[in-house]
């Protein structure tokens, strides 16, 4: 799910840059935006020029909601499985801008920051692509994403300079946000009752 979820964004983004940079021949469709970590790899001699935003996952959190219920779901022999009420993720995604030419690097800053200023909510009603990357949502529903929120996440310098120090890296133009609404739910389940004794009712 959170690789649905990166994926999607990545793409999104990609398309954003093309769009906003239609006049420059440095953005062509797919070359912009990298998901990958940014831990050097000592086993990597070569040199390889970096794409103009790298995205990576730096951070889990959950969000805590008084309420959350277990659920239960009927088995075939007329009994119930309890299943564990779901866990929502917060992950926070840092985007940075490795590229030589410092100004260009500040310029992705900017169309990052302009992207997610201007579509800070993706829904499948509005993105039908959101879980594209899913083949087999039959099979694997789990993987499937019904809304994700996007907010700048502020670090303080002392937090800053950890987060850089923990890649083993130097500070670059980046920015840190916070998306939230990814929602795990396990559906199988080996906890059967015989019978309802809680409900869980859903607020309209």
């Amino acid at each position: 799910m959170i690789r649905t979820a990166l994926k999607f964004i990545r793409d999104e983004l990609d398309s954003y840059f093309v769009e906003r940079e239609q006049d420059s021949v440095d953005y062509a469709e797919g070359s912009i935006v990298d998901l990958k970590s940014m831990v050097p790899d000592a086993g990597d001699g070569g040199i390889v020029e970096p794409k103009h935003i790298t995205m990576m996952m730096v951070g889990l959190d959950e969000e805590r909601r008084e309420g959350k219920r277990a659920y239960y779901v009927p088995s075939e022999d007329k009994q119930f499985y309890r299943l564990n009420p779901p866990v929502e993720l917060d992950v926070f995604i840092l985007f940075a801008s490795q590229v030589a030419d410092y100004e260009k690097a500040l310029r992705d800053i900017s169309n990052l920051v302009s992207f997610f200023q201007s579509n800070p909510v993706f829904d499948g009603t509005k993105y039908p692509s959101l879980n594209a990357t899913v083949t087999q949502p039959e099979k694997k529903p789990w993987q499937l994403i019904e809304r994700l929120s996007f907010r700048l996440h502020m670090l303080t310098f002392e937090q800053q300079n950890n987060l850089w120090g923990m890649l083993g890296k130097q500070y670059v133009p980046s920015a840190l946000y916070k998306m939230s609404l990814l929602t795990v739910f396990e559906i199988k389940s080996k906890e059967k009752v015989s019978a309802i004794t809680e409900l869980n009712f859903a607020e309209n």
